[in-house]
């Protein structure tokens, strides 16, 4: 019995200890993890709402299968009857056969990456106009895209056995982008359906599929690996999925304490990113998958969209994948940032680790148009309307910077035309005009503009050759 007894003392004096110690390093930092406490950060630093634009990618194990969408894992292991995508799981038992004998962790060693090449692809980010960019560092397959020291079911012990995160870390850097990454892992213990004879039931490969470990153990390694990621690469913003309500509120807590202290310590402002209402609104910056909100929303936000389009919606590779063009794209992000937005924009590279040239094609599109008119995007601000369909059925949007307003029109207005805006009225631009001018022709050409209490009206010129024809920036210098 007093063997007992004094075993219980041990593990209750180690528990406390443990406890003691974490509060006391926490004591001799600014941010302690509570909501109040993290609330103090700045979560929006005036970088990333001068940037505006960036790029990820969706790049795993998914890209081997490369079939239907990036949540491969989940959907080969459903063979209900009534699943809306069975046909993956009948798709993969006609190609590889029985989960039994190939399951997700098999197409591992085929996930080689031999073509990747981290230049490449920071030169395409900056092809692209992104001003910060980097890779998913770990999707809802449990793979991990780091060089990890927490799971064996990493990218630089398995597949490419390359350190994909730390390579793109150093490369986009180089270039003078911000580094991102993202964390979509809160969602995969038990995401993974388990059967006899399936590898999920197996505890050898727990840390992968997540269906044998303990929820306290899930939760510690998922707060790890996030710390992990801080410590060996310092990224300028963390994106998360949904689902952070599935994690403690303290690991969370804990997690983001460690984030802001660690980059305050490198004079590093940091943004963390979450959707819905996964963590209070004032301690990071939210975000709109693939959407855009009808008004201009008080608080920066970003928005997260995917090349990939069509019925299968992906944003990892797949064969035969759709994806949307360069003007849909460039649209969506002036309409973005007339709102107080930023925009993300995914690609989405072949298991080989290149992209396809369709993918690369559009990214040269849509950095034509950034390079060209990018001061319109770059550094602006919204004006106090976001936009205005004018008579003629035309959408405009707005963005300002100091004194200078860009008006930018989704289509050609018409050659010799006169158009008023009658959102820009002399109470809402409080001063005169002095000059507009249409951004992007060899030689500088004054719009004739008159303004009243009716709007501003400009007479638009000849079209001419413009480096781009996806969008026209009227460039209106007030006094």
């Amino acid at each position: 019995m007093k063997f007992y007894y004094s075993k219980y003392q041990l593990l209750l004096t180690v528990f406390l200890s443990i406890i003691i110690m974490q509060n006391h390093a926490f004591a001799q930092q600014t941010y302690q993890p509570t909501w109040p406490s993290l609330e103090k950060h700045n979560e929006v630093p005036d970088w990333m709402r001068d940037a505006k634009f960036g790029i990820y990618c969706h790049w795993g194990v998914y890209a081997v299968p490369a079939y239907n969408n990036e949540h491969y894992i989940q959907h080969m292991h459903n063979d209900n009857p009534d699943y809306s995508k069975l046909g993956t799981y009948k798709r993969h038992l006609a190609l590889y056969g029985p989960l039994e004998k190939f399951d997700y962790h098999d197409f591992i060693p085929m996930f080689k990456g031999e073509r990747f090449n981290a230049d490449e692809w920071a030169d395409l980010f900056v092809k692209g106009g992104a001003r910060f960019a980097g890779p998913v560092a770990e999707h809802h397959d449990g793979f991990a895209m780091w060089d990890s020291d927490l799971t064996p079911f990493n990218a630089k012990d398995m597949g490419p056995k390359r350190d994909v995160v730390g390579e793109l870390e150093k490369s986009i850097r180089q270039r003078g982008m911000k580094f991102f990454t993202s964390l979509h892992h809160e969602l995969n213990y038990t995401n993974v359906k388990m059967k006899p004879g399936w590898a999920g039931s197996d505890p050898k490969y727990a840390k992968l599929y997540g269906s044998t470990m303990k929820k306290e153990a899930w939760d510690q390694m998922w707060m790890d690996k996030c710390n992990e990621l801080i410590d060996k690469y310092h990224p300028d913003v963390i994106y998360h999925d949904a689902w952070l309500e599935q994690v403690p509120e303290k690991n969370l807590q804990t997690y983001l304490a460690h984030y802001f202290n660690e980059a305050e310590k490198r004079k590093q402002d940091v943004i963390v990113t979450y959707k819905g209402e996964d963590i209070p609104a004032g301690v990071g910056m939210e975000d709109h998958e693939n959407s855009n909100p009808k008004n201009i929303i008080d608080k920066p936000w970003l928005c997260d969209y995917s090349i990939g389009t069509g019925l299968s919606y992906s944003w990892g590779y797949t064969e035969g994948m759709e994806i949307r063009q360069a003007k849909e794209i460039v649209h969506t992000l002036i309409e973005v940032v007339s709102k107080n937005g930023q925009m993300l924009l995914n690609l989405s590279p072949k298991a080989d680790g290149t992209f396809p040239d369709d993918q690369k094609d559009v990214v040269y599109k849509v950095g034509r148009w950034m390079w060209s008119f990018g001061e319109a995007i770059y550094d602006t601000r919204p004006f106090g309307v976001f936009g205005e369909t004018t008579a003629a059925n035309q959408k405009v949007y707005y963005t300002k910077k100091g004194k200078t307003i860009y008006a930018i029109f989704l289509d050609w207005p018409g050659d010799n035309v006169a158009v008023n805006l009658k959102k820009l009225t002399s109470q809402s631009i409080a001063g005169k005009v002095r000059s507009v001018n249409l951004l992007g022709l060899k030689n500088l050409v004054q719009c004739q503009n008159t303004l009243s209490a009716n709007g501003l009206t400009i007479t638009v010129p000849a079209k001419t050759r413009v480096p781009s024809d996806i969008a026209y920036v009227f460039k209106i210098e007030t006094e």
